[in-house]
Parts: C-alpha cells; structure tokens; sequence
C-alpha cells in the first residue's frame, strides 16, 4: 500500500521549492499519531540541524550547544567541531569554517561518564545537546 500510495502522488509530479500541498495533511497526520504539538520538513538533515540549534538558543537565551566526538549532524558550519586541545573546546573540523562558528560548542566524548557530568555542570549554560544514538561513523 505505501508503494501505491508513493506511484499515485509520483504521477502528479515532484514539487520543487514551494512546500507540497499536502504538507498541512500530513503534518496534521503526524501529530495526531504521535502527540506532538508541531512539525516542520526540512529537504536535509543539515537544515533541520541549524533550525533545531536555532529554536534551541532563541527558547533558552544560552548559546553552548554539546555534541560528541564521531557524530554527524549535517554540514552547517555551526556543528563542524572537533575538540580543542583545551577542555570545554571546539576547534573548526575542516578548512574554511571559522572558528567562530564553533566558539560556543563542546565535544565530548560519546558513552563516557565524564561527558555526563560535564553535561550536568554545564546544564545551566547549554542551550542544547546533540545525540546521535547511534553513531553513523561508528556503526
């Protein structure tokens, strides 16, 4: 049934640019089924990214996001940080993203209970803390 349902929408075209319109539908879908209050598409992962990073530091007013070491969370230059040679900091993980780009990131190290209480001291100041629960790079 998903594949018939997936021909029949393919048969009216692929929508380029503007939202679908059935994105109102399906989001309403979506909601009810899982009881959330709000959905939003994305074309990437990296988009959603920087727009969770984003709502997270305008709902919190605290800039430091978390993240561990191995993870992959798109492209954004925001989340492109290794740790810095200093506790507590970021370094730019390829050329051309700015270090400032990463001056309010922390890697840590996934699975570690240090990480933990780094997280749990630095609670007050972090705006939000990236997972990925299973490591792409670290299957």
């Amino acid at each position: 049934f998903v594949l018939t349902a997936i021909q029949q929408q393919m048969q009216h075209g692929i929508g380029l640019g503007m939202q679908s319109n059935i994105a109102a539908e399906t989001a309403a879908l979506i909601c009810e089924m899982t009881g959330v209050e709000r959905v939003a598409f994305s074309n990437t992962g990296t988009e959603a990214i920087m727009a969770a990073v984003r709502i997270a530091r305008s709902r919190t007013k605290r800039q430091k996001i978390v993240m561990f070491a191995g993870s992959y969370h798109g492209t954004f230059d925001g989340i492109l940080a290794r740790a810095g040679e200093e506790a507590g900091t970021a370094e730019p993980l390829s050329l051309g993203t700015l270090s400032g780009m990463v001056e309010d990131v922390i890697v840590l190290t996934y699975g570690a209970e240090e990480s933990l209480e780094i997280i749990a001291d630095q609670a007050d100041n972090l705006a939000a803390v990236l997972v990925e629960p299973v490591q792409s790079r670290k299957p």
